[in-house]
């Protein structure tokens, strides 16, 4: 056991329990050196070369994504102290916790790259192989070390160059790094690869919801005469059904309250701008009730709320109450499917951060006779519910398999698994 393990073990490092049975450690500082990127200021000298460079939104998990790959002009002796080489680990130096200190290997698809300086750029020497340090990063030592080193502010958390070198790492012959990281390789593409028919399973049943949806709202479930809605977007709908105002269904209000009003351990929900319920203990609304916001952080026409009972609202959440001639479900239903597309494209006045009231008032909803408002949304509710529980089935297939690939890779880069064997 080399002398910085037992350094490490000594100093109580809580990432460290788990790495036991490792041959011994060093820190990230002693087998590479940490590059910082240019610091862009202004449009830069007109005379100086023109040069393409990285900015954090090209540094993914995993992988460099090479779209809108910007320049920036900046001298020759300057570029070059932040100039990449193939085999760089590029880390960006804040961002989502369980994404920080997660690394893509640079294989230099464009030459003379260089990089903004919110991105460090690790170059291992000749000790550290590139791609069995990029799997030690994805693995549960290197992702607790920064987790628990980070500096963090409410939704995002950051590293630096000091604490990067320091992050420990084993002391292995090239020949097992490089025997890992070819295990690894072929073992989380297989795992990547039920991941991805998954993710494109869930996309197929979010399609085939959506259009189950649209189908029932604008063609019923018998087999009906139609005629135009008199909305383009919606083209035609069953004869017998009526296009309604919705100022003419039901009443339009909004809340009084603030954000800032809302309590824990509130008695009634209260309906804020995003999607998150909180609690408050009071209410001004009782009975059913929908409810949008009109602008805020969840995308307007994105977030709707149904319920029936005591509740309270934000100052700027539509409150959809009093239905006559349709259910508040039925009206739920049509509101959240084509309020937004609706409103967005008849509007020249109404934007993707707020809705204003006239034009709710406005918006047109096919309405069939209540007996058959109450069929759909029964008919609805069976056909949802069974393709939420598929995709609820094929969200937790991935959620598996991620534990599973986290799994592997912390057992190979860690020793636990012995790669020749796997072979």
């Amino acid at each position: 056991m080399s002398k910085r393990y037992i350094e490490y073990l000594d100093s109580g490092a809580p990432w460290i329990s788990d790495v036991e049975s490792l041959r011994g450690m060093t820190r990230l500082k002693h087998v590479s050196t940490v590059q910082t990127g240019i610091t862009l200021s202004g449009e830069g000298n007109p005379a100086d070369p023109e040069w393409p460079y990285l900015r954090v939104a090209n540094v993914q998990v995993g992988y460099v994504a090479m779209r809108e790959i910007k320049t920036v002009r900046v001298s020759p002796d300057r570029a070059a102290a932040s100039m990449l080489q193939p085999g760089d680990v590029l880390m960006t130096e804040g961002g989502d916790i369980d994404k920080l200190g997660r690394g893509a290997l640079w294989r230099g698809q464009v030459p003379d790259m260089l990089h903004q300086n919110h991105i460090f750029a690790v170059r291992p020497s000749e000790a550290l192989d590139s791609e069995f340090f990029v799997y030690w990063l994805d693995g549960s030592v290197a992702r607790t070390y920064f987790r628990t080193t980070a500096k963090q502010t409410t939704n995002l958390a950051g590293t630096n160059k000091w604490t990067l070198g320091n992050l420990p790492i084993p002391v292995r012959p090239l020949e097992e790094q490089h025997a890992i990281a070819d295990y690894l390789d072929r073992e989380t593409a297989r795992i990547d690869t039920l991941i991805e028919e998954q993710q494109r399973l869930i996309e197929m049943l979010r399609e085939r919801r959506e259009a189950t949806i649209r189908s029932a709202l604008l063609s019923g479930l018998d087999d009906a005469e139609t005629a135009p809605s008199g909305v383009e977007l919606l083209g035609t709908v069953p004869k017998h059904w009526r296009m309604v105002r919705t100022r003419y269904l039901c009443t339009i209000t909004t809340g009084s309250e603030d954000s800032g009003n809302a309590t824990d351990d509130g008695e009634y929900p209260f309906y804020v701008r995003g999607r998150e319920i909180l609690r408050i203990d009071h209410y001004s609304f009782e009975g059913e009730a929908v409810m949008t916001p009109g602008d805020g952080q969840g995308g307007t026409g994105k977030v709707f709320h149904y319920f029936d009972g005591k509740f309270e609202a934000h100052q700027r959440v539509y409150v959809f109450t009093d239905f006559m001639d349709v259910t508040g479900w039925y009206f739920y239903y049509f509101l959240s499917t084509f309020l937004r597309p609706v409103a967005l494209a008849g509007s020249n006045t109404v934007t993707m951060e707020s809705l204003r009231r006239p034009l709710l008032a406005d918006f047109k909803v096919a309405v069939p006779p209540i007996d058959e408002q109450q069929r759909i949304t029964a008919y609805l509710d069976d056909q949802t519910a069974k393709i939420d529980t598929l995709m609820t089935e094929a969200e937790r297939f991935i959620d598996l398999a991620r534990e599973r690939r986290s799994a592997l890779i912390t057992a190979a880069v860690t020793g636990k698994v012995d790669v020749r064997e796997a072979l």
